[in-house]
């Protein structure tokens, strides 16, 4: 019976420790590519509060929907900069595209900004506009979590900052840790939009 109990004991434990095993420890990442962008402190920007999701990542690294690689016969560019292997992206995209579970940013996870999170429906639509037309904000920011690649030497999100009257600016970035210092080492835009 003890032993019993012991195992009722440890068994959600084990069960977190694996299913938070595919997320990042920080999002220390994603601060530092923020601080690239030269947002102002200080200033409020909106945060999309549901992640977007993996997929969307996944599509713009792939350059369409699938597992599949798309190659456009009429433009063999390598859009990834030679970063995409076979290998690596089927275990990246039988790893998270699959995950359909929502994930909401907290003001915490980006405690240097003043971001005022709102849920994407509704978002850019007409009560969204009026609320803060008089305002002094005016820039939408929405970010999917961050996911491993190739075998955790790269983290990849997907990021769009678009200010309230303007296009949508959506991109991959990809990052990796050099000597204690994250850097990005490939920004993939939207094909769609290019």
């Amino acid at each position: 019976m003890k032993k019993l109990k012991k195992a009722f004991i440890i068994f959600p434990f084990l069960i977190l420790s694996c299913a938070s095993a595919q997320h990042i420890e920080s999002y220390e990442p994603v601060t530092v590519f923020l601080e690239t962008q030269k947002l102002e402190k200080g200033k409020k920007y909106i945060l999309q509060s549901d992640k977007v999701n993996y997929t969307s990542a996944l599509r713009l690294f792939n350059r369409g929907e699938g597992a599949t690689h798309i190659i456009d016969s009429n433009d063999l560019t390598d859009y990834t900069g030679g970063l995409f292997e076979e290998k690596y992206w089927k275990k990246m995209y039988k790893h998270y595209a699959q995950d359909t579970i929502k994930k909401y940013w907290r003001k915490e996870d980006f405690p240097a900004y003043d971001f005022i999170l709102e849920n994407k429906d509704g978002l850019l639509g007409g009560p969204f506009m009026e609320k803060y037309l008089n305002t002094r904000i005016d820039t939408v920011i929405m970010i999917s979590e961050p996911m491993y690649y190739m075998d955790k030497k790269y983290i990849m999100f997907y990021v769009s900052i678009c200010p309230f009257f303007a296009s949508p600016q959506p991109e991959v970035v990809i990052m990796k840790k050099e000597n204690e210092k994250w850097l990005v080492v490939k920004r993939i835009g939207d094909y769609n939009y290019y």
